[in-house]
């Protein structure tokens, strides 16, 4: 055996099936995976954004008519009707319509929460790993006691204490939400603030300012935008729950979550009540985690 092919012949564990990705297992480019995964997840989004910006004016029904007559049918195609393609609750009103309108409200406001809690988490995540010390401590420790602390126990206090409002909602998918982001971005940012580069710029003269919005914040970037992206997919979720329990918006605003709720009385009769907002949540939170599971992808290539 000469160098040469010493040099191109793979190693055992190289050559073994099990070190290949599973695209190419399954005789497909790794690429191809990962822009299907990319192509589900954005045509998902993409879908329910469409859904909520123009759905009232292609489905002009008011999500509140009630059409007592016809309460409970089931969707087109499984003995309804076009009439009400996704079937009827138990009081007669459009379920298409009704995920219309909670589509104008969930997805706006787990995007808010979002943002929200990536401008804290980043924030604080970025001092802590950035200058240490007490800064740290704190940050450590405000992470620790918001983890013990339950998210339904929090969400309950702030209802009983404030009520049902937007902002309350807000108040705890952010405070709840905060946590993923600071402690991921604290780790990343101790390791660059000792980068060569870093300490290059320090060493030109480059103040704190300079340092953080021109060298280490862009590095971060897409690690925020992996973690948003993954983060709102749990908003999604968080949101709906707390609509399930009666700890969300409350009133007439019409949530999925609170369709689900109502779907529950009749999920033996007319299982259709609960399972197609249910189905709306899991497509959210799917086109989400696949649209986050992609740029984590690309990010690590």
């Amino acid at each position: 055996m000469n160098a040469v092919d010493f040099a191109v012949r793979p190693t055992a564990a190289q050559a073994s099936p099990t070190s290949l990705p599973r695209a190419a297992l399954l005789g497909w480019p790794d690429t191809v995976r990962y822009s299907g995964s990319a192509a589900i997840g954005l045509t998902l989004l993409a879908a329910l954004a469409m859904l909520a910006l123009i759905g009232p004016a292609w489905w002009p029904l008011h999500p509140e008519t009630q059409d007592l007559a016809n309460r409970l049918a089931p969707p087109w195609g499984f003995g309804g009707t076009a009439a009400h393609p996704l079937g009827t609750d138990s009081l007669g009103r459009d379920t298409l319509a009704r995920v219309i309108a909670g589509a104008r409200v969930s997805l706006p406001l787990s995007v808010a929460a979002t943002a929200a809690a990536g401008v804290v988490g980043v924030t604080l995540g970025v001092l802590a790993g950035y200058r240490g010390g007490w800064v740290d401590g704190i940050v450590s420790w405000l992470s620790d006691v918001q983890l013990a602390i339950p998210f339904v126990v929090f969400a309950i206090v702030v209802t009983a204490t404030f009520g049902h409002s937007v902002a309350n909602i807000l108040l705890t998918l952010v405070v709840t939400g905060w946590v993923a982001y600071a402690r991921v971005i604290r780790l990343q940012t101790q390791a660059l603030r000792q980068a060569a580069w870093m300490e290059a710029a320090r060493a030109m003269g480059a103040g704190p300012v300079r340092l953080l919005g021109r060298h280490l914040l862009p590095n971060l970037a897409a690690t925020v935008a992996i973690l948003a992206t993954q983060q709102a997919g749990a908003m999604i979720l968080y949101e709906s729950s707390l609509s399930f329990l009666g700890l969300g918006l409350g009133g007439s605003t019409v949530t999925w979550g609170g369709m689900a709720a109502l779907g529950r009385d009749a999920v033996f009769t007319a299982p259709w009540a609960a399972a197609v907002p249910g189905a709306v949540i899991a497509a959210a939170m799917l086109g989400f985690n696949l649209t986050g599971d992609w740029l984590a992808t690309r990010g690590r290539r």
